[in-house]
């Protein structure tokens, strides 16, 4: 006994400390993998969804996560975690009914062990997603006493509405709600659009495309309505050459609406300027009305203008020398004139590039013996142009044969008589 008592005492203040430490260890570790409570909303995120599908209510996060983690994980928050809900699973069905589905958690620190979440399972209304042209209507609020309004125009008049089938089929109207001034002042404004149902409630989650629309509408105290002729308005001058062949416009005619003392006093409705500086070619676009701003037009603001445009066209004369074609070496020619009128059409810019220095004429003088004789003027014009007249039309030719020389031999070989090429 006394060995045992002498073996338990000897180091006694070590062996209490080594037993004190290993208690505290051991309760560390215990401590460490209690579980734990998360008290907070995670929302889950919903994945591998269609295109072609809709959610048609938020999905129920989670509210309660139990975990283990060391102790110097910390305190945790939402973003500690991610929920997701796989909509691969389930197929859109009309409606939206109900459907229940597995949600997955997982910490995002390694450390953290997920025990348990409260809900394990959500439930899920997936729709399949519907498209609609509509047309947009304009709702106005109360009109003032003695305010007069014409008929209102939207631009785009059609907008497409996209969403949940079951919400798309209850819209019956794409409205733009307007209110009128008392100060009569006309509408000219981009406008929110708001799907409605049959009770005039606001469809939620569909969406409008475009989500806004302009809408201009005619406000007077007297109003008053004309037909109008359409007038373009042309500015700036065309290339050198050119000019304006045809101006067309469509539609010819547009209803004005607006002031009556506006309104009197217009004669015609003018377009926006269109520049036709330097063109050599036709011209099509479509262009805007220039109103007064107490005056709209009721239907289409834009018009179709079309501007032809041509080479200026006319004639220019010229004096073209005159030249001898295939004249024989022992003969002289002498025509009675050396110029000939040359008369050319075409474009005035390509007739006014002319060099009259290099104009020629040709008299042909193949095999005419000595004598007089009338030679028709052949002339080939310039590319690009045309000949009119020639005058005259004729050139006589005197043709002599040069008297022998009694002195002198025979010519030598080769030697010609006197001639004339080119006059």
């Amino acid at each position: 006994m006394r060995r045992v008592a002498s073996f338990v005492l000897r180091n006694w203040p070590l062996k209490l400390g080594a037993v004190l430490l290993a208690t505290l260890l051991y309760s560390g570790l215990v401590l460490s993998q209690n579980v734990r409570t998360f008290s907070g909303e995670v929302p889950v995120d919903p994945i591998r969804q269609s295109p072609e599908t809709t959610l048609l209510a938020e999905i129920e996060p989670v509210t309660e996560v139990r975990y283990r983690a060391p102790l110097d994980v910390g305190i945790l928050s939402p973003d500690s975690f991610r929920a997701t809900v796989d909509l691969s699973r389930i197929q859109a069905q009309p409606g939206g009914e109900a459907q229940d589905l597995p949600v997955s958690l997982i910490a995002v620190d390694r450390r953290v062990q997920i025990v348990d979440f409260t809900p394990n399972t959500v439930q899920v209304r997936l729709d399949s997603v519907d498209e609609r042209t509509m047309p947009v209507t304009v709702v106005l609020g109360p009109v003032p006493e003695g305010v007069t309004v014409g008929p209102p125009q939207t631009d785009p008049s059609q907008v497409r509405i996209r969403g949940a089938s079951s919400r798309v089929s209850t819209v019956r109207q794409v409205v733009a709600r307007v209110n009128i001034d008392a100060a009569a002042l006309n509408v000219d404004r981009d406008v929110e659009l708001v799907p409605i149902d049959d009770q005039g409630n606001q469809v939620p989650s569909v969406d409008v495309d475009p989500p806004r629309a302009r809408v201009r509408i005619a406000v007077a105290f007297e109003l008053a309505n004309r037909t109008l002729p359409v007038v373009p308005q042309l500015v700036g001058e065309l290339a050198a050459g050119y000019q304006l062949t045809a101006v067309d416009v469509s539609p010819l005619t547009v209803n004005v609406a607006g002031s009556e003392s506006v309104v009197a006093r217009l004669d015609s409705v003018p377009t926006q300027p269109i520049d036709i500086t330097g063109r050599t070619t036709d011209l099509a676009a479509t262009v805007g009305l220039a109103l007064p701003p107490e005056v709209s037009v009721v239907g289409s603001e834009q018009v179709a203008v079309r501007v032809a445009i041509s080479e200026v066209l006319g004639t220019r004369t010229f004096s073209a020398g005159v030249n001898l074609v295939d004249v024989q070496a022992e003969l002289t020619y002498q025509p009675v004139t050396t110029q000939v009128a040359v008369v050319l059409g075409g474009p005035l810019a390509q007739l006014d590039a002319i060099n009259a220095a290099q104009l020629v004429v040709d008299l042909q003088v193949t095999d005419l013996g000595p004598g007089e004789h009338l030679i028709p003027v052949v002339f080939t014009p310039p590319t690009g142009v045309e000949l009119v007249s020639l005058s005259p039309p004729e050139v006589l030719v005197r043709v002599e044969q040069p008297p022998a020389d009694e002195g002198a031999g025979p010519p030598a070989e080769g030697a010609g008589g006197s001639l004339i090429g080119r006059v």
